[in-house]
């Protein structure tokens, strides 16, 4: 019989899946607001991803096959699923806004995300063999794949997004450069969040962040402002909050990151 976690775990497999079919709906019908749909699945995955693990270890019931089926259903939810919903953005908007980017960018960016992502999971399978189930990560090893999937949801959910901004008036030529800005930014995104999933640079476990504190009072603030801030911009918020947690690491370890590359030349 299935335990609790990994029922959640084929719930994130099952977003992951319906956001890839929500891409394909989107281009049978022509009708882009699809991949917003899609990008909302695969937040959901987001937060079923998070708290599968952290339901394993407070019932006890943490597996080898947990793990691997977590690993498996990463590799199509956010290995996959989001590349294939932000290229179908750029294939399908691009032009009207007038932009051509070179198809085969389109087909290899997407494909070395993957790879990438699925390069990543097998590094921190084979990385974990040794550790217990029962304890919680403190940080990975390389951008961990939910969160290098998170930017691309966030800049497909932010393109319809931003023209309901109310934080600040938004013209529309200031929709309409964020629209070009996003379609240019995606195929280069891909190929910068596939490079940081296979490096050595160490990313925090968000959600083990988040909760871990001995003063209930700054677990349970941390949460408020972070709710609140999703309740007031939801697609700026999340934008945000994906860019801080990718870039905000890599900017912090970029001279330990320079001086292995130089000792590595050297």
């Amino acid at each position: 019989m299935l335990s609790p976690q990994n029922l959640v775990t084929l719930g994130n497999l099952a977003c992951g899946v319906g956001a890839i079919l929500l891409a394909v709906a989107a281009l049978i019908e022509q009708n882009p607001h699809r991949l917003y749909e899609g990008a909302l699945w695969l937040v959901l995955a987001t937060f079923l991803d998070a708290i599968d693990g952290k339901l394993a270890r407070m019932t006890g019931t943490a597996s080898p096959l947990g793990a691997q089926l977590d690993s498996l259903a990463d590799a199509v939810t956010f290995g996959v699923a989001p590349g294939v919903v932000a290229v179908t953005l750029v294939r399908m908007l691009g032009p009207e806004l007038g932009i051509q980017i070179h198809p085969r960018l389109l087909v290899v960016a997407p494909i070395v995300f993957s790879c990438c992502a699925i390069l990543r999971l097998a590094r921190f399978n084979v990385d974990a063999e040794d550790e217990d189930l029962r304890k919680d990560h403190a940080h990975f090893v390389g951008l961990p794949s939910p969160g290098a999937a998170a930017p691309p949801i966030a800049m497909v959910l932010f393109y319809f997004g931003v023209a309901d901004t109310k934080l600040f008036d938004v013209s529309p030529s200031m929709i309409d450069l964020t629209h070009v800005v996003t379609v240019y930014a995606i195929p280069v995104m891909l190929f910068l969040l596939a490079l940081l999933m296979v490096t050595r640079v160490p990313y925090p476990h968000f959600f083990s962040w988040m909760t871990r504190s001995t003063r209930p009072v700054s677990t349970l603030a941390k949460f408020v402002v972070l709710f609140g801030l999703l309740f007031l911009e939801p697609e700026l918020a999340l934008l945000a909050m994906s860019l801080v947690f990718v870039f905000v690491p890599l900017l912090r370890n970029m001279p330990t990151l320079l001086r292995s590359i130089s000792r590595g030349h050297g």
